[in-house]
């Protein structure tokens, strides 16, 4: 097993290309990509998607559409008012007879004017428009943030973005697809001087900010000042134009919506509250999260790769609040994890994850919390030190 994961680590790590010439794979690699093909888009996919293209589960991107319905109909103040939150709910989903806080838009008003051009077209086109741009952002910046070449590179990028958390989010059509590709967006960018430009992509992180806020700090101690002062400019100014978009009834309206979203425990299944219940223990485990994610990025500081996970998985652990969808940002984390060149007995804590996420659609997300856990642990304790790479000229 030691002699296989080293050989993977080699084939993910050697040069897309060797002179030009062509290398043939090793035989288990190339059987283990054919069973993966053959159950992902035989078995596995289809569970997701079998429907399509007729409306799937989206009612994570139907609150979207219809905040952009209310905001454009209404005007922008009224996008967290409940009475019209619940008849636009009604008309898109007539076969529902609940409406609750599971139902309510809750997110920033830059979610809703993101989607306000799409309210253009009936739902369901509206719906695979969002959740196909989504996938293909998430898609094309995963491609490039995998690293190795040939099968190698096939391989580990189905394996990860095949996983539950991502499919769930494509099948609800949830924002995080967008911020997961900003932060492998970001990368590239910063590996290739444009560290304006990165903080600028970043900004997409105000939209769902409980999955990768912590990047945005932890990119300063690796030193990106410019990046981050490019970044607290435009979220500042995002944050300026939502406020005054609402107005003082609008923001009277997101207080209330907050307070009863507050303490629900369906919010609380993806969280530390998941394995020791709510309460004091619960956030004393975020918190110690967010203290060893600060202490690995401060570590590892001179490895932009290890900073941004340690950014992901810190924001993962230390939020009160999450949905399967927001795991997602455990894809690029782990692409850039072995991109940084991971020690090869740690493959086997990441075929762990791997399972959970897999998993998690039927077994819960109690693997997955345990594994991110354990990635947070190993990233702080055991990781080697690496010389920082040098910026990349633009292809």
């Amino acid at each position: 097993m030691a002699r296989a994961h080293a050989a993977l680590q080699t084939e993910l790590l050697k040069p897309a290309a060797d002179g030009g010439r062509a290398k043939r794979p090793p035989i288990w690699l190339a059987a283990f990509t054919l069973v993966l093909v053959i159950w992902l888009f035989g078995l596995y996919l289809p569970l997701f998607f079998g429907g399509f293209p007729g409306l799937i589960d989206s009612l994570d991107f139907s609150y979207y559409y219809g905040a952009a319905q209310i905001g454009l109909q209404h005007g922008w103040s009224r996008i967290y008012d409940l009475d019209l939150q619940r008849q636009v709910f009604y008309q898109l989903h007539p076969a529902y007879d609940l409406f609750d806080w599971r139902r309510y838009f809750v997110s920033p008003p830059p979610v809703a004017w993101l989607v306000a051009p799409l309210t253009l077209m009936p739902i369901v086109p509206a719906f695979w428009t969002f959740a196909m741009l989504s996938a293909a952002a998430f898609a094309v910046c995963g491609w490039v943030t995998t690293p190795g070449g040939g099968l190698a590179k096939i391989t580990l990028f189905l394996t990860a973005a095949c996983v539950y958390p991502v499919l769930i989010a494509v099948q609800t059509g949830q924002v995080t697809l967008l911020i997961a590709a900003a932060v492998m967006l970001a990368w590239w960018l910063v590996r290739r001087d444009k560290h304006v430009l990165a903080g600028i992509v970043l900004v997409l992180v105000v939209l769902k900010p409980q999955v990768a806020i912590l990047v945005i700090p932890f990119l300063l101690i690796a030193g990106e000042r410019r990046l981050v002062a490019v970044w607290i400019a435009g979220a500042a100014l995002v944050a300026a134009v939502s406020a005054l978009s609402l107005g003082p009834s609008g923001l009277g309206d997101l207080r209330n919506v907050l307070s009863l979203e507050q303490g629900q425990s369906g919010n609380l299944v993806w969280t530390a509250a998941d394995l020791f219940g709510p309460g004091p223990v619960a956030v004393a485990l975020q918190v110690a999260c967010a203290v060893l994610a600060f202490v690995a990025a401060w570590r590892h500081r001179r490895n932009l790769e290890l900073v941004l996970v340690a950014g992901i998985l810190g924001s993962l652990l230390a939020a009160p609040y999450h949905n399967p969808s927001d795991f997602a940002m455990l894809a690029p984390a782990a692409w850039l994890y072995v991109r940084a060149g991971m020690p090869a007995w740690q493959w086997a804590w990441l075929a762990v994850g791997l399972l959970g996420t897999y998993l998690a659609a039927g077994f819960g997300p109690v693997l997955v919390l345990i594994f991110t856990l354990g990635w947070l642990g190993l990233l702080v304790a055991n990781f080697p030190e690496r010389r920082p790479e040098p910026a990349l000229q633009a292809q």
